[in-house]
């Protein structure tokens, strides 16, 4: 799959999407902000996928994002701080990932971060330090 349909903003009740395994999917497309219902993203092992969008905190509603072995995933938008919603972020296996956002603590909802074998990732604690309802680390 290389993009998801422009009709995508149209699948107003659409509460959860699974993009794992598409190999050519390199980035999500605007529409995706758009769902108002959207509780799960999951894109496991999407090899190709290199960012996420500018505006990726615009879906309020996110709960459960999960980005398993995205291998050349580099960082997370400064927009993720705005899911206020978000319990648990997986980043598991993101090789490349080198930073999350320094106001990162704004998920005051995250109760699971999982950032297993993210090698390149430095500096975390000043990051999380925040979190009142963490829980899994």
């Amino acid at each position: 799959m290389k993009n998801l349909p422009v009709e995508f903003r149209k699948l107003q009740s659409l509460v959860e999407l699974d993009l794992s395994s598409c190999s050519m999917l390199g980035c999500l497309l605007d529409s995706i902000v758009d769902l108002s219902q959207f509780k799960t993203l999951r894109m496991l092992r999407n090899e190709k996928l290199e960012n996420l969008l500018v505006e990726f905190g615009k879906p309020q509603s996110l709960v459960e994002l999960n980005l398993f072995c995205c291998s050349k995933l580099g960082c997370s938008p400064y927009s993720i701080v705005d899911l206020s919603q978000l319990k648990t972020f997986r980043l598991l296996g993101c090789k490349k990932l080198e930073n999350l956002q320094v106001e990162f603590g704004k998920l005051q909802s995250l109760v699971e971060l999982d950032l297993s074998f993210c090698s390149e990732l430095g500096y975390l604690f000043e990051v999380i330090m925040d979190l009142s309802h963490f829980k899994t680390f």
